[in-house]
């Protein structure tokens, strides 16, 4: 007679979610792609999968089930649609609140109250850089996301988080592309020595995958961290008229290329300009937009002084270690996407940030990025040289 043998079983592991809310903005949307291609790339997390809670009717479902990434469309006026959406083993939400208006608040709270509910015990909330300079009661998307920071840590005692707060993204200066065609000018509603403080979109994946995906960095040491606030920066922080001098140095990498000049304007001149890229305006509107954004009476008579000598210097030797290729075109943002009506009132008060005099950047090199991902942050200087055929047009 035959022996039997017993055939084992395998216990198939749960799925382990990384949840990502307002998977439908601009840095979601790069976080979910970005999380789960390096989710395949750890052999001890097979089982883990990116789950994204967008708006009903988002354009990036299709998208998203191809990456197997799982898609949650709901209400964020509706609590129960996003508890709903929170059910599972979620280990690590990242609270992205970028929304699409000025309702930050009330969709944070929902969703703040809906993980509590579903006890989400790590929490990774992206904040703004500025958020501890904004005029309370403004109502202004910085005095939302200081707002929604205090809520976080009042909901979270005993829970674990992080806030990552996080400038000016660089890739959004492909929003000027079309100014710096156009006219040859980098505008902005700032003065000629006012210090923007911008960060790479990569810095910012980079930084959240580390937090999400490992308990390992230099600076937590052996203690993974509690309750911590983060400020994700590049360095050094370029003055208008640096960052002008920089992008017209990338632009000379490929042959001659005219003067890109740094040009301060309005802030109403500003917002319609952001507004017209996000509606698709016309070629003849941008026109007529970009025509009073004229030379002689938007620049400055500013002349460079040792602390533009010392970033041209750094800029060169940046120029000659970078690769010299343009980022992946999944870091490009879209203006009808992108552009979303928040996004363009906090991009307006970044610039407010800029010319705080309450506020003045670090002259030290900022650590963060390096400590949690172990490398320096990317510089404005290579992003205008790795992406200098985005600004050329047909010049």
């Amino acid at each position: 007679m035959a022996s039997s043998v017993d055939t084992p079983i395998i216990e198939k592991k749960k799925p382990k979610y990384i949840l990502i809310t307002h998977g439908d903005s601009y840095l979601g949307h790069t976080l979910a792609i970005y999380l789960t291609e390096q989710i395949y790339k750890h052999d001890t997390k097979k089982h883990w999968f990116v789950r994204v809670i967008c708006k009903e009717k988002t354009q990036y479902k299709e998208e998203y089930e191809k990456r197997n990434i799982d898609v949650k469309e709901v209400d964020y006026e509706s609590q129960p649609m996003i508890r709903e959406a929170m059910k599972g083993h979620v280990k690590t939400m990242i609270f992205n609140p970028f929304t699409h208006d000025d309702r930050l608040i009330m969709q944070g709270l929902n969703v703040l109250e809906a993980a509590r509910e579903e006890m989400i015990s790590f929490m990774i909330t992206i904040s703004s850089f500025g958020v501890t300079t904004a005029r309370p009661d403004t109502g202004s998307p910085m005095c939302q996301f200081l707002a929604i920071e205090q809520k976080l840590k009042e909901f979270n005692t005993f829970g674990k988080w992080i806030i990552f707060r996080i400038p000016f993204i660089q890739q959004y200066l492909h929003f000027w592309s079309k100014m710096v065609e156009d006219r040859r000018i980098l505008g902005m509603p700032i003065s000629q020595t006012d210090s923007l403080e911008t960060v790479h979109i990569k810095d910012i994946c980079a930084s959240v995958a580390q937090a999400a995906l490992s308990k390992k960095a230099m600076v937590w040491g052996t203690k993974y961290p509690q309750k911590r606030v983060y400020e994700l920066r590049s360095a050094p922080s370029l003055t208008l008229y640096n960052m002008a001098k920089s992008l017209s140095e990338s632009l000379k990498e490929d042959g001659q290329a005219p003067e890109i000049h740094s040009a301060v304007v309005t802030e109403e001149q500003m917002e319609h300009y952001l507004k017209m890229l996000a509606s698709g305006s016309s070629v003849a509107k941008m026109h007529r937009i970009l025509g009073p954004m004229s030379l002689g009476v938007c620049i400055d008579s500013y002349k460079p002084g040792l602390l533009y000598n010392v970033y041209h210097g750094v800029g060169r030797i940046l120029f000659s270690a970078a690769l010299k290729e343009e980022d992946d075109p999944r870091w490009y943002p879209c203006p009808a996407n992108a552009l979303t009506p928040f996004c363009i009132q906090l991009i307006m008060d970044h610039f407010k940030t800029a010319r705080n005099p309450e506020w003045s950047p670090v002259v030290d090199n900022p650590t963060d990025i390096r400590d949690l991902t172990g490398n320096d942050p990317i510089p404005v200087s290579r992003f205008f040289m790795n992406n200098r055929r985005q600004f050329r047009g047909n010049h």
